[in-house]
């Protein structure tokens, strides 16, 4: 492999600095430039050092009567462009990164890579759920800062037949009364104009598709024609009651994750086995897309045991994890047979 992480990097077209962050395949990496992070394809980059070494060098004062070169001081040093680039704002979207294998002669697509993108100058409060045949699959919050990108979520390619849908509700991280309070967007795969779009993607060698949530935040009583279709949570959005804690906390990995309900939430007496199960399943993958974010290699989660629906539920998705090398439920000295120990592979 040419590249590897936190491998310092030139983008070819524009001469833009950064590093990569990532390696998707054999053919793509994901790069950090100037605080975006995107994927590129390798032959789009390059290493630095041979653009360094051949920049033409400004010509050296010449002193005609002394017959020297003459160095005025500070004239080494760059001046400092007045002002700054004004950033052109573009909206909010959602990408989608396909992964492709190659099989004989063939490459086909075995996952898809959700980022979403915040090209405006406003920082937002995102909560995020995916729905996979009218289930709640995964859900998380964050903030999404102005001009910044934040990794979501991956869906296996096989999962397109289980109805995928996006919901998200947007609100401004710092309230404004001339805003409205919040905005909800909802994105559905529709499986035969993502596979014509797929095969436009190769022809062009383009990386990513990308779907314009909204272009702008609207004003209170403002009337917008918004791309995607506005929608009112309706039965299947379950609200996480989570115990106050610091955001930064949330988004450290765990080694050991503890899901039973009192440890999640303060009040959860009121709540149906099938509430409690959402919740449980819903930290467990936030904390299980962590653990894959900062490349941990293992990890223990405690279910308990019960009638086993959790930990059947756990397993489930762990066996249609990537990048899960394998996991064991076996008597533990601490735990009994209420863990599962989960070993991750990259």
């Amino acid at each position: 492999m040419k590249y590897s992480i936190g491998d310092k990097i030139i983008l070819l077209h524009s001469k833009e600095e950064g590093n990569i962050v990532d390696i998707l395949d054999d053919n793509m990496v994901v790069v950090q430039v100037n605080g975006a992070t995107f994927p590129v394809y390798m032959d789009q980059i390059d290493f630095p050092y041979f653009y360094w070494f051949t920049q033409k060098k400004q010509a050296p004062n010449f002193d005609q009567g002394s017959g020297y070169n003459k160095l005025t001081p500070g004239e080494e040093i760059k001046k400092e462009k007045l002002g700054g680039a004004i950033r052109m704002e573009k909206g909010v979207s959602l990408s989608m990164l396909p992964v492709f294998q190659t099989e004989g002669y063939d490459e086909i697509v075995t996952r898809l890579k959700f980022h979403l993108h915040n090209e405006t100058n406003r920082d937002y409060q995102v909560h995020f759920q995916v729905f996979l045949n009218h289930k709640l699959h995964l859900e998380m919050k964050n903030v999404v800062l102005a001009f910044q990108s934040f990794y979501l979520t991956d869906l296996l390619f096989e999962q397109l037949n289980d109805s995928p849908k996006f919901e998200f509700n947007f609100s401004l991280k710092k309230p404004d009364k001339t805003m409205v309070a919040s905005v909800n967007k909802t994105w559905k795969i529709k499986p035969k104009q993502l596979f014509e779009q797929l095969n436009d993607l190769q022809v062009k060698q383009e990386a990513t598709i990308n779907y314009l949530l909204f272009e702008h935040y609207p004003k209170r009583n403002e009337q917008e024609n918004f791309d995607m279709e506005p929608v009112t949570p309706g039965p299947n959005f379950v609200p996480v009651p989570t115990k106050a804690q610091p955001a930064a906390a949330s988004q450290q990995p765990k080694y050991e994750l503890d899901l039973h309900i009192e440890k999640l939430v303060d009040d959860w007496e009121h709540l149906d086995n099938l509430s409690i199960l959402a919740i449980q399943l819903n930290e467990f993958q936030h904390y299980l897309d962590l653990a894959i974010a900062h490349k941990q290699h293992a990890m223990i989660v405690i279910h308990g045991v019960g009638k086993g629906t959790l930990r059947e539920e756990i397993h489930e998705i762990l066996k249609k994890t990537f990048e899960v090398r394998y996991f064991v439920n076996q008597y533990h000295p601490s735990y009994g047979y209420g863990a599962t120990e989960i070993f991750f592979e990259y």
